[in-house]
């Protein structure tokens, strides 16, 4: 009966419906432009997978539903296996990427390289879901087939385009004004938004989950440099609250931490240090607006990075000179220097899951590194000292969808 937990999967339903719609009907368009038309449908293979990635990530056998409903009696519909939903989730990335051919089209649509770099991580979960002995992967048969087809399509999104690529500067990657207006960017998907929308979902209020509400703030937009400018970035509700273990397992001359986690600011002239024991912790800087229209801001929410997708090509090479060259130039960035150039397999995969807990915080990524690596209680109980009661590696179906679904179970 978890609120949250519910609508996640009632919005993530309500895109497969809409999705399905696409697929349905857009083909039969009549005197519809053949390549738009394939845009298009393709979007909606490409969405499709991208909530039945999601769904079976986070909660295991699922309905699969892939067909319009038309009617009540519809609606009643059984749960399927994990890997059902996997050949489901990598056939309709197969189908968008045939029908997609553009590398970019506007924000917030969904292009050939989201659907490879989305296509990448699928394969890297199953692989290393196998490989750790996570739990609902028992179907994959090999792990070194899925590694392959990881790095393969990472690949294609790394050395096959050229809209997309590696940021030098960590803060260029999260200014507003440059990765919605430049022709090279790290961003290939976001949910994108803009401040001028007219309602709620045009816009969006994601900064103000990280920004504490203690008093207006200004900080600088390089921490590292004193004359870069002044930017007023306001001030929220602090409704996500920095972990005091990944806050401290940083380097301390580690630019990630320097420069994307705000650890003080100043108000009327006076520097407020942020303490990350105290309620008002350093805040991550990667979602905000200074231009922000009240509550309204255009912080998009990242889903396919660049970097992320950089780092999928690491753990699938594991540790081999690309592996190797791919997370070194992450690290590199990140002012860190090179990685260990002696370790095993494992050990090397494992300082790649490791590099994307810093590289991705608060992105949205950790939980199902986590869950794939089979490691949600060593990290969460053993390292956070949490509790876990439930959901450990897939949370409970919504009790409303058990009430109105007689077949599920």
């Amino acid at each position: 009966t978890n609120a949250d937990l519910d609508k996640i999967w009632t919005y993530m339903y309500r895109g497969v419906a809409r999705a399905n719609a696409v697929i349905a009907n857009v083909p039969g368009i009549p005197g519809m432009d053949e390549t738009e038309r394939k845009q298009i449908t393709g979007e909606g293979y490409f969405l499709r997978g991208l909530h039945f990635f999601n769904l079976v990530r986070m909660f295991g056998e699922v309905p699969l539903r892939t067909t319009t409903i038309e009617n009540a009696t519809q609606i009643p519909i059984a749960v399927s296996p994990i890997k059902d939903i996997y050949d489901q989730v990598i056939s309709d990335l197969k189908q968008a990427e045939e029908l997609i051919s553009k590398e970019k089209i506007s924000e917030g649509r969904a292009n050939r390289p989201a659907v490879q770099g989305l296509l990448s991580k699928v394969y890297l979960y199953m692989a290393s879901s196998k490989a750790s002995g996570a739990p609902g992967y028992e179907f994959v048969t090999s792990a070194d087939e899925m590694y392959a087809q990881a790095k393969l399509y990472a690949g294609k999104v790394i050395n096959e385009q050229t809209t997309y690529d590696f940021t030098s500067s960590l803060p260029d990657i999260f200014n507003i004004d440059i990765y919605k207006k430049a022709a090279v960017t790290e961003h290939i998907f976001d949910a994108a938004v803009d401040r001028s929308g007219d309602r709620e979902g045009s816009f969006s209020k994601l900064p103000n989950m990280f920004l504490p509400a203690d008093r207006p703030m200004t900080i600088l937009y390089d921490a590292l440099n004193p004359a870069s400018a002044q930017i007023n970035i306001g001030q929220g509700w602090g409704h996500f609250r920095t972990e005091s273990a990944l806050y401290s397992s940083f380097a301390g001359n580690d630019k990630r931490k320097t420069q994307l986690i705000v650890s003080e600011y100043t108000n009327g002239g006076i520097t407020y240090p942020l303490d990350i024991t105290s309620s008002s912790r350093p805040f991550s800087r990667k979602f905000i607006d200074p231009a922000r229209i009240g509550d309204a801001s255009s912080a998009n929410s990242p889903i396919i990075r660049y970097s992320d997708i950089l780092l999928v090509y690491a753990e699938a090479s594991g540790p081999t000179p690309d592996g190797y060259a791919a997370i070194n130039k992450i690290r590199n960035r990140a002012g860190i220097g090179d990685l260990n150039p002696s370790l095993g397999v494992q050990a090397f995969r494992d300082a790649v899951v490791q590099e994307r807990a810093w590289e991705l915080a608060f992105e949205g990524d950790r939980l199902f590194d986590l869950r794939r690596t089979n490691t949600v209680e060593k990290v969460l109980v053993q390292k956070y000292g949490k509790t876990i009661t439930s959901g450990a590696y897939f949370f409970p179906v919504p009790q409303r969808e058990i009430d109105t679904n007689p077949l599920m179970k």
